[in-house]
């Protein structure tokens, strides 16, 4: 069930931009994707930027021999896995009813009828197949898509979103930054053909920026997370010290899953501010009411990111590369051996306060699944019956039953 070459039908998926041109119709070529031409520029990386270094919680692995980045998709995983189990909940129950429609109809003899049913069924089922193959980029796959920065070998490993490892040359890299997607802006590196215009590969950087920040701070939040790889690549030991320096939290996910609190954790970082260094998140989380707006969505992303985490492996690079890869026993840059200081902060909570983390998610939990008894309840009324999910879960959490 584990895909290794990459999976069918995403087999072939890829980054629209490759066997793009970069020419006047580069952003026409993107299906409109970027929003302006002039939002699209350049990164040097043979150029210091001098901006403050953000990993942005985006480290698994850091020593002086390579880096180890997650992928784009971290920060929202767990989306698609509750969206399409939704989805599909919902067209399952319409495929209930649409076939039982069906069999009243034959009964009836209600020729026009059966056809209309049985064109919503199909569709219907179509949809459904369509939600189970993306269920499949998050279920039964691999807890994160490693990007990988050897500076010793001067290779970039990266597995992409059709779960392929793709290596690049870290020298024949170009790099810019562009607002590409809805969600916000981001940095690309991109190899290009003999004739300097056609992409032929490309990566993402895993920091997005939201549109809000990149448009106020004109992408200095980008360059800030790029100048953190760079540095790592082309600076000296001194500035590798630099680079490390930045690094508070190192996400150990390279041996085993994470664990259920730093699953909440990380999805709790959508909320931070991207303008704002996420290595000290009591600064980057400036609670205001608004939050109120995407406690539900959050919740709902960190219970499909429950699923996706523990229904997936842990990803390898081949014996080959690893090869390549070799650390130092004692590499005095191995953070994952000597941990960072946010790491440190963390495991040295007091278990009463690891407890009451715990119990709250546990509470939460509770009053969200009684938030959706409630909506459904509404909905049952409205159609006239009534079916009072609310009562039997109270019933259930109150333990009348044992008595």
């Amino acid at each position: 069930m584990i895909d290794i070459n990459g999976r069918n039908p995403f087999a072939k998926f890829t980054y629209r931009e490759v066997n793009q041109k970069l020419d006047k119709t580069f952003g026409m070529g993107l299906g409109g994707r970027v929003q302006e031409l002039k939002d699209f520029k350049w990164l040097d990386k043979k150029q210091g930027y001098d901006v403050p270094l953000y990993p942005q919680r985006t480290v698994v692995q850091f020593n002086s021999t390579y880096m180890e980045l997650t992928g784009r998709q971290d920060r929202i995983r767990g989306d698609v896995t509750f969206g399409s189990i939704f989805f599909l909940t919902i067209i399952s129950i319409g495929i209930y009813y649409t076939t039982a429609s069906v069999l009243l109809d034959i009964s009836k003899g209600n020729t026009y009828a059966i056809a209309y049913v049985g064109v919503i069924t199909v569709l219907l089922i179509l949809m459904a197949i369509y939600l189970l193959a993306l269920l499949s980029t998050e279920l039964f796959t691999y807890t994160y898509l490693p990007i990988r920065f050897n500076r010793k070998t001067r290779k970039v490993y990266v597995r992409q979103a059709n779960r392929k490892v793709e290596v690049f040359d870290w020298d024949e890299l170009k790099f810019y930054m562009a607002t590409t997607y809805k969600d916000g802006g981001d940095v690309r590196g991109i190899t290009l053909a003999d004739d300097g215009m056609t992409i032929t590969g490309m990566f993402s950087l895993p920091f997005v920026s939201d549109l809000t920040a990149k448009e106020i701070l004109g992408g200095t939040q980008l360059k800030q997370h790029f100048e953190f790889v760079r540095r790592y690549m082309e600076g000296d030991d001194k500035q590798l010290e630099e680079v490390k320096s930045a690094v508070r939290y190192v996400h150990s996910v390279h041996q085993k899953r994470e664990t259920p609190l730093i699953s909440f954790q990380r999805v709790i970082l959508a909320a931070l501010d991207s303008d704002e260094n996420m290595e000290y998140p009591k600064q980057a989380l400036k609670l205001h009411w608004t939050h109120s707006a995407v406690i539900i969505q959050l919740w709902l992303r960190y219970l499909g990111r429950l699923l996706s985490i523990n229904t997936s492996i842990t990803p390898k690079f081949s014996p080959e590369i690893e090869a390549e890869c070799q650390i130092d026993p004692n590499d005095p840059h191995d953070l994952n051996k000597y941990l960072p200081e946010g790491n440190l902060e963390d495991s040295n909570q007091p278990l009463w306060k690891k407890l009451a983390y715990s119990i709250g998610l546990i509470l939460f939990g509770i009053v969200m699944l009684f938030a959706f008894a409630f909506f459904v309840d509404i909905i049952g009324s409205i159609r006239g019956h009534y079916p009072d999910v609310v009562g039997k879960l109270w019933y259930l959490f109150s333990f009348k039953w044992l008595f």
